[in-house]
């Protein structure tokens, strides 16, 4: 059985499950594997009715998870008696070695990153909730596979999707949790993680799975800049307005104040507060640099910055305390924040219209979208659009990516063209690889259909770097210049 599937399973992933072997369950979906090849750290979620096997369709090595899925109680996070960290009385981080890991750490967590069996079916989109939040603090080197591990084993096991960045400056993360669980998993937070005690959960404007699976990534620098954390100090914070703070601040100035917009061009394309410089940047590296070009000679003002959720702000407002700047501003939670603060603000307005009674009516000084790193590339904050679509001008704010795979362009594309072009960026060879690899996943669903989430793939290599693939303009006249010149 399983020999008729090594086309769609991989060369390798085959002879790894054939050395096991493991053969395919067509009816439940599983991989079976008979119980005296199953790997330590595979945990069993159910029985099977095929002898002595067991059906797994999860990998983690929490401790005591076996005994809550066979009591039904899988949704919990895992509690221990002692918490995964710990902070000393000198303020440094501890975090605990697991102890039911024989093998090396950094081993196991590879294993855990690379496999695939553990895609269970997760709750349904519309049931969850979208998070971000992070800290800058420091961090022992040892201690960021431990902690990598814990969040793959603990958050998996309770269906949590989404990006965990962990350095030795601290935590980011943007992740989508059901909604029935986010008190557990807040109070499993608590419970575990007081090194990271200024955690602000930042939650997104709209309900929703905004990520496909869970991944956990140690780096560098939890936003690459390039300047050694040694040349500054990253503690020493601008100070934060609430979304509230900041509307009333920024709507009371007579005159236009200097406001950075520290995100990426293809971001405030699309959305922006009103007065922002915006610099024309594709890297948080270019863009600090521009604020320092900015900023040159304004060491007495007021500087006000913004980014997505603060992150970017936060270290950029410790960069320009740091060379002397006296008072450094950022939106505390981003313009995630301030979106959700004007979405109560008309909510608010709205209840009090139908009740009859008196409202202060708040407009909002952020025009258009909201630009976000997940599956919806925005969410809407007011009803303007700023942008136009990429590939015919319309009236357009509608970021998605070419279809194709290999190229993957990022562009605003309006409904009709993104119809016309079967999704793509209008190029023909990615129109005709479109319906290349939609023929290959129509094979792939009829004839392998237990293969649930099998994607086909384009198999060459991408035809853009980063800094071309978020520059669709560029990429288009390019491409037009080259058709004129075969004239």
């Amino acid at each position: 059985m399983l020999a008729t599937h090594r086309r769609v399973l991989g060369t390798t992933t085959h002879a790894i499950l054939k050395a096991l072997q493991c053969r395919i369950d067509v009816a439940s979906r599983t991989f079976i594997l008979p119980s005296n090849k199953v790997p330590a750290n595979f945990i069993p979620l159910h029985l099977t009715q095929h002898g002595p096997s067991l059906a797994y369709r999860a990998f983690s090595s929490s401790p005591g998870l076996l005994e809550r899925q066979k009591a039904g109680q899988a949704s919990q996070p895992v509690l221990s008696s002692e918490p995964h960290s710990s902070v000393l009385e000198d303020g440094t981080a501890l975090v605990r070695a697991p102890t039911t890991v024989d093998d090396e750490l950094d081993k196991v967590v590879g294993k855990m990153m690379r496999n695939h069996l553990q895609r269970t079916p997760h709750p349904p989109a519309k049931d969850y909730v979208t998070l971000s939040f992070y800290q800058f603090r420091p961090i022992a080197e040892a201690d960021l596979v431990k902690i990598q591990y814990y969040f793959l084993t603990d958050l998996r096991a309770i269906d949590v999707v989404g990006r965990i960045y962990v350095s030795a400056e601290g935590i980011n993360a943007q992740i989508s949790c059901p909604k029935d669980r986010v008190d557990s998993f807040k109070s499993y937070y608590e419970k575990n993680w007081p090194i990271f005690d200024k955690i602000r959960f930042n939650p997104a404007m709209s309900e929703g799975k905004a990520f496909k699976k869970l991944h956990v990534r140690i780096k560098g620098q939890l936003v690459a800049d390039g300047i050694s954390n040694d040349t500054f100090d990253l503690y020493n914070e601008p100070t934060y307005l609430t979304p509230e703070e900041w509307h009333k601040e920024l709507s009371s100035l007579s005159k236009p104040p200097v406001l950075i917009d520290m995100r990426n061009h293809y971001e405030s394309s699309i959305g922006h507060f009103e007065n922002a410089i915006r610099p024309d940047v594709t890297t948080f590296k270019e863009n600090v640099d521009a604020m320092f070009d900015i900023c040159e000679g304004k060491e007495d003002q007021d500087i006000y910055m913004y980014c997505t959720g603060g992150i970017r702000c936060t270290r950029s407002g410790a960069l320009l305390k740091s060379k002397g700047f006296k008072s450094v501003k950022m939106l505390q939670g981003g313009v995630t924040a301030y979106g959700r603060f004007i979405q109560d603000q008309k909510a608010a307005a709205e209840k009090a219209a139908a009740e009859a009674a008196e409202a202060e009516e708040v407009k909002s000084i952020y025009k258009g979208k909201n630009f976000t790193f997940d599956k919806r590339l925005g969410e809407p904050i007011t009803d303007e659009v700023l942008a136009k679509c990429h590939i015919c001008g319309t009236d357009c704010d509608t970021y998605c990516n070419c279809k194709n795979t290999a190229c993957n362009l990022l562009m605003i594309a309006c409904p009709a063209c993104q119809e016309t072009h079967s999704g793509t960026c209008g190029s023909g060879s990615c129109v005709e690889m479109v319906k290349e690899l939609q023929e290959k996943q129509k094979y792939i669903d009829e004839t392998y259909p237990h293969l649930v989430g099998m994607k086909a793939r384009p198999g060459v290599k991408p035809l853009h770097n980063y800094r071309l693939r978020v520059r669709p303009e560029v990429i288009m006249e390019q491409r037009k210049n080259k058709e004129t010149s075969r004239l």
